[in-house]
């Protein structure tokens, strides 16, 4: 795409603007402060991380002070020229109090010119060279102003000489203060770039895996659709009416369907609800060839299940283990034990040939709770020829929250 072509897109959408590529380096992290990522923070909250650094900040040159002063009056008692606490402290507070209003200044610097990433370094270390130099003057000439300010008798002319003496006497512990603050400013940079890092790349992943549940049920639901409308078509053949009372039937359990739509855990109970509308249209097809038994705990009931869970696994009975034949029975139960759900589904059909692959509906049921609890579920699958298979699943027992709209 040529530069014209640019521009003509640029005009043609006057409001399309680029998203910010989220930073690979500490080098280009324009949009993140010591405060967090500026863009997107409320000012309001900026305003409170600000007081809370300026308090800590001085609250640090405080604590700085009062250590040195002691350790000064510690060594002027051990040497027998002992100083007045009175005239070290004021003295050490201006030295580190200078130090906290020149510290804003330089992290501004570190983060317009840092000196680690893909940045020109060269140029970066050169202003960061400057910024040290203009930082020892400048805390030597603030220092030196409030000295001879409040020192007695201090004349004009006394003041090169007193500059002079702060910046010999300080430029080594100020170089030392001025490195400590920009790699002070860099660490905490790069822990809100891991950080917001690591949010990104969470919120990511939980929406690819919302997207794979999402695409699970849709491939699910038309699977479903298809085989029913195949037993309809089928039974048209044999019995008009009974063909019409599962087109009746579908119709109830495609409305129940859509009352759960974009969910991805329902009640048990409305599970066990839509398993029933099923089970209807497979006793209007195979009459009494069908034995159906489902025991649930009551307790169990309001617990919480993945969508369209049951369905599956009862319909995957009737395709592999009775065929068209329609003949054995299903044994369903739920039951709690502990913390965890459990559920078996049990049929007397054929059982599971040598090399066995799963269907859509199996696979999808266990890449579901895969998705939904982790390591924190079981799903097994078991049988032999001719003596039917044994379908064990557990899942986290979570009891469903009360629909506090339903009294309204």
């Amino acid at each position: 795409m040529t530069a014209s072509s640019v521009r003509t897109a640029t005009k043609r959408n006057p409001f399309a603007t680029r998203a910010p590529a989220i930073p690979d380096s500490i080098a280009q992290t324009g949009e993140y402060t010591i405060f967090g990522l500026a863009r997107s923070v409320d000012e309001s909250v900026m305003r409170g991380r600000r007081i809370s650094f300026t308090l800590i900040l001085f609250g640090v040159a405080t604590l700085i002070a009062i250590l040195y002063s002691a350790e000064r009056y510690a060594y002027s008692r051990f040497v027998g020229d002992a100083l007045s606490v009175r005239n070290l402290l004021p003295a050490e507070l201006i030295f580190t109090y200078a130090w906290a209003l020149l510290t804003p200044p330089v992290m501004m610097i570190a983060k317009r010119f840092p000196v680690w990433g893909h940045s020109p370094r060269l140029r970066n270390w050169g202003v960061q060279v400057a910024a040290l130099a203009a930082f020892v003057v400048t805390h030597a000439a603030l220092c030196s102003i409030v000295m001879a300010a409040i020192a007695p008798g201090t004349t004009l002319r006394q003041f090169p000489a007193l500059f002079g003496n702060t910046v010999l006497s300080w430029t080594v512990v100020d170089s030392i203060v001025f490195c400590a603050l920009v790699t002070v400013h860099h660490a905490v940079v790069y822990y809100r770039v891991s950080k917001d890092r690591a949010l990104r790349a969470s919120q990511l992943e939980a929406r690819l895996a919302q997207t794979q549940l999402h695409m699970l049920r849709m491939q699910l639901q038309p699977h479903f659709l298809f085989n029913t409308l195949h037993s309809i078509s089928a039974l048209m053949h044999k019995d008009v009416r009974r063909a019409d009372s599962m087109i009746a039937a579908l119709s109830d359990l495609l409305r129940m369907s859509l009352q759960n739509i974009g969910a991805q855990e329902v009640p048990l109970q409305s599970e066990l609800d839509f398993l029933q509308r099923y089970l209807e249209i497979m006793s209007l097809r195979f009459g009494d060839r069908l034995r159906v038994s489902v025991d649930v705990e009551p307790e169990t009931r309001d617990a919480r299940v993945p969508n369209l869970f049951l369905q599956p696994l009862v319909e995957n009975s009737f395709r592999h283990g009775f065929g068209d034949l329609g003949q054995g029975a299903i044994a369903i139960s739920v039951r709690r034990e502990g913390d965890m759900l459990c559920c078996d589904v049990q049929d007397d059909g054929r059982g599971l040939r040598a090399g066995h692959k799963e269907g859509l509906g199996l696979a999808s049921t266990r890449q579901r709770l895969a998705h939904l609890y982790g390591d924190r579920h079981t799903f097994s699958l078991r049988g032999a020829p001719g003596q039917g298979v044994h379908v064990t699943m557990a899942i986290p027992f979570q009891p469903s929250e009360p629909d506090l709209t339903a009294a309204d």
